[in-house]
Protein backbone atom coordinates (compact mmCIF):
# COMPACT_ATOMS: atom_id res chain seq x y z
CA UNK A 1 0.00 0.00 0.00
CA UNK A 2 1.08 3.43 -0.86
CA UNK A 3 1.90 6.04 1.60
CA UNK A 4 0.76 9.54 0.68
CA UNK A 5 2.81 11.76 2.58
CA UNK A 6 1.30 14.90 1.39
CA UNK A 7 2.85 18.16 0.77
CA UNK A 8 6.00 18.86 3.03
CA UNK A 9 7.34 22.45 3.85
CA UNK A 10 10.88 22.75 2.81
CA UNK A 11 12.58 22.47 5.88
CA UNK A 12 10.41 18.96 6.69
CA UNK A 13 10.99 18.22 3.46
CA UNK A 14 14.74 18.45 4.39
CA UNK A 15 14.81 16.83 7.03
CA UNK A 16 12.60 13.59 5.36
CA UNK A 17 14.79 13.55 2.49
CA UNK A 18 18.00 13.39 4.73
CA UNK A 19 16.32 10.37 6.79
CA UNK A 20 15.11 8.86 3.94
CA UNK A 21 17.50 6.16 1.92
CA UNK A 22 16.99 5.24 -1.34
CA UNK A 23 14.57 8.20 -1.87
CA UNK A 24 14.32 9.43 -6.23
CA UNK A 25 13.80 13.18 -6.19
CA UNK A 26 12.25 14.29 -9.25
CA UNK A 27 12.31 18.04 -10.53
CA UNK A 28 8.94 18.68 -12.53
CA UNK A 29 10.45 22.89 -13.33
CA UNK A 30 11.32 23.31 -16.94
CA UNK A 31 14.96 23.04 -18.04
CA UNK A 32 16.12 26.27 -17.48
CA UNK A 33 15.05 26.42 -13.66
CA UNK A 34 16.67 22.75 -13.74
CA UNK A 35 19.90 24.96 -15.40
CA UNK A 36 19.65 27.51 -12.75
CA UNK A 37 20.35 24.88 -9.61
CA UNK A 38 18.91 21.50 -8.68
CA UNK A 39 19.31 18.93 -6.18
CA UNK A 40 22.35 16.82 -6.30
CA UNK A 41 21.46 13.07 -8.31
CA UNK A 42 17.52 14.44 -8.68
CA UNK A 43 15.98 13.20 -11.85
CA UNK A 44 14.53 16.05 -14.20
CA UNK A 45 10.84 15.68 -15.72
CA UNK A 46 10.68 19.10 -17.65
CA UNK A 47 7.15 19.03 -17.81
CA UNK A 48 6.38 22.23 -19.04
CA UNK A 49 8.70 21.78 -21.75
CA UNK A 50 8.50 17.98 -22.92
CA UNK A 51 4.16 18.05 -22.57
CA UNK A 52 1.89 15.69 -20.73
CA UNK A 53 2.36 12.30 -22.71
CA UNK A 54 6.48 12.35 -22.34
CA UNK A 55 6.25 13.22 -18.85
CA UNK A 56 3.97 10.83 -18.34
CA UNK A 57 6.10 8.43 -19.87
CA UNK A 58 9.33 9.52 -17.86
CA UNK A 59 7.32 8.49 -14.45
CA UNK A 60 6.78 5.13 -15.77
CA UNK A 61 10.31 4.95 -16.25
CA UNK A 62 10.87 5.81 -12.34
CA UNK A 63 12.17 2.93 -10.33
CA UNK A 64 9.94 0.77 -8.15
CA UNK A 65 9.87 0.18 -4.70
CA UNK A 66 11.65 3.57 -3.87
CA UNK A 67 10.03 6.29 -2.42
CA UNK A 68 9.95 9.58 -4.25
CA UNK A 69 9.24 13.31 -3.57
CA UNK A 70 8.98 15.79 -6.27
CA UNK A 71 9.21 19.13 -6.39
CA UNK A 72 9.21 22.46 -8.84
CA UNK A 73 10.19 25.98 -8.35
CA UNK A 74 7.60 27.58 -6.13
CA UNK A 75 5.41 24.21 -4.98
CA UNK A 76 2.57 25.15 -7.46
CA UNK A 77 2.54 22.87 -10.13
CA UNK A 78 3.93 20.03 -9.19
CA UNK A 79 0.56 18.74 -7.19
CA UNK A 80 -0.89 18.27 -10.45
CA UNK A 81 2.18 15.88 -11.26
CA UNK A 82 2.29 14.42 -7.38
CA UNK A 83 -1.60 13.04 -7.91
CA UNK A 84 -0.47 11.48 -11.37
CA UNK A 85 2.09 9.92 -10.27
CA UNK A 86 0.38 8.34 -7.36
CA UNK A 87 -2.68 6.90 -9.81
CA UNK A 88 -0.30 6.31 -12.50
CA UNK A 89 2.44 4.62 -9.72
CA UNK A 90 1.12 2.63 -6.84
CA UNK A 91 4.15 0.33 -6.84
CA UNK A 92 6.13 3.23 -5.50
CA UNK A 93 5.69 2.58 -1.81
CA UNK A 94 6.02 6.40 0.05
CA UNK A 95 5.27 9.74 -2.31
CA UNK A 96 5.30 13.34 -1.24
CA UNK A 97 6.48 17.05 -2.34
CA UNK A 98 8.27 19.92 -1.41
CA UNK A 99 5.21 22.31 -0.69
CA UNK A 100 7.49 25.62 -1.75
CA UNK A 101 11.03 26.50 -2.46
CA UNK A 102 12.94 23.53 -2.72
CA UNK A 103 16.28 23.90 -0.31
CA UNK A 104 18.31 23.31 -2.73
CA UNK A 105 21.64 24.51 -0.84
CA UNK A 106 20.84 22.83 2.80
CA UNK A 107 20.75 19.51 1.22
CA UNK A 108 23.45 19.75 -1.46
CA UNK A 109 25.43 21.07 1.13
CA UNK A 110 24.26 17.97 3.16
CA UNK A 111 24.77 15.35 0.36
CA UNK A 112 28.66 16.47 0.31
CA UNK A 113 29.29 16.22 3.56
CA UNK A 114 27.51 12.76 4.65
Amino acid sequence: MQKDLGGLPPEQALDYMEKTPDLVIVNVAGRGFWDRNHFDGAVNIPTEDIGDDASIEKLKELPAGRPVIMHCRRGHMVVDWYQRLKALRPDIPEVSYIAGVPPFDAYNDWARDK
